[in-house]
């Protein structure tokens, strides 16, 4: 009897202990955001007071509430429509990059947009059957049109990145009259074909490494198309080799913390948002929503998209195996685009924009912007 209650006597202290340290850790992280927060307020203001514009946008698009964050240091530069990623992730250009790119905001007037089922954009009223790439290109266009009209512009420049640029090459082809250019990061173009390409590849790599996991679960899958789980399978392996996040001896891995921070610093995100951002945007648009993730991997506009009446420019990292690089390559070359198009690639980049890179992206928006 004395030992257990010794033993329950030292197990009460050990829970206490850990108590008093986590409050103390969520007190110092909750402190470190109030204090980031303040920052942003007040970077934010500064921009508003030297002429520029700041501010948060809930907008009713197709029955549901939608977001945008309007961001710009002279209000009176060219507006810029920001696609994210995802679907479900809106990051890193959605709603919380308030004050964060600033080399993108002294160029333009950023949008940036958090779609449906993403971060404050996302609600639990969503349907599932809302959720297809058309309802999402219809969307952005109720985005646009209430660019053009709020603020008075009539034309906008449109950027899209992964999951972004199938929305965005769909908006430019279908509405082009309403755009100056269309500029796509990680550009997708036939998901299915570069499943074929990243097998192909991922075999080569796995033989030379003699890595017969990888050799095991390559030949449990086959060749593909690879939908649902499997997909997941299939990306993880693009993943492990380096095909989304490439890093060597002389290249940092891309910190992937550094694309979503701000989410938790946002003055606009509350803990709601975050977990709407990180949790249950995520879940319901990539896990639930499987026909959306099917329609995203039947993706080809090799066969749908083949001229666009606007200039393009695509910026591809070149060990990308997700978007595959030299996927993007055939489609740039055979894309008609009447009034011009530019391919830039990414050196030391696979899906993510590496840090090294990141000054040519910055560099491409503002020539783009300059051009056009």
């Amino acid at each position: 009897m004395m030992i257990n209650r010794k033993w329950f006597s030292h197990m009460i202290k050990i829970c206490l202990f850990a108590f008093i340290i986590l409050l103390l850790f969520a007190l110092i992280l909750f402190g470190y955001r109030f204090i980031a927060q303040q920052r942003i307020h007040q970077k934010s203001a500064e921009i508003i007071e030297n002429g520029g514009i700041s501010e948060l946008k809930e907008i009713a698009v197709n029955g549901d509430k939608q977001f945008i964050l309007v961001e710009g240091q002279d209000k009176e530069k060219p507006f810029c429509l920001f696609l994210h990623g995802g679907p479900g992730s809106p990051f890193p250009y959605g709603v919380s990059a308030r004050t964060l790119y600033p080399e993108i905001t002294e160029n333009c007037v950023a949008v940036y947009y958090d779609q449906r089922g993403s971060g404050k954009s996302y609600n639990n009223e969503l349907s599932v059957t809302t959720m297809n790439l058309s309802q999402f290109t219809e969307d952005a266009n109720h985005i646009v049109d209430y660019i053009r009209e709020h603020y008075q512009q009539e034309k906008i420049f449109i950027i899209g990145q992964s999951f972004g640029t199938i929305i965005g090459t769909q908006l430019v082809a279908k509405y082009p009259e309403k755009f100056h250019a269309y500029l796509g990061i990680a550009q997708i173009t036939d998901i299915i074909k570069g499943q074929e390409l990243g097998y192909s590849w991922l075999k080569n790599e796995a033989k030379a490494n003699d890595d017969e996991k990888t050799l095991r679960i390559l030949e449990d899958l086959g060749k593909g198309p690879y939908l649902a789980e499997d997909e997941d399978r299939f990306s993880d392996l693009i993943n492990r080799y380096k095909g989304m996040n490439y890093f060597d001896e002389t290249i940092e891995k891309v910190n992937l913390f550094g694309l979503i921070k701000g989410a938790f610093t946002s003055p606009d995100y509350s803990l709601r948002d975050l977990y709407k951002a990180f949790i249950s945007g995520p879940q319901f648009s990539l896990v639930k929503s499987k026909s959306l993730k099917e329609e995203i991997i039947h993706t080809n506009f090799f066969d749908t998209i083949k001229r666009i009446d606007v200039p393009v420019y695509i910026i591809h990292g070149k060990y990308d195996k997700q978007a595959n690089y030299e996927l993007a390559k055939q489609y740039y070359e055979l894309l008609d685009v009447p009034s011009g198009k530019e391919f830039i690639t990414l050196e030391h980049s696979a899906h993510y924009p590496n840090q090294l890179d990141s000054p040519i992206i910055n560099d491409t928006i503002k020539k783009m912007l300059e051009k056009h």
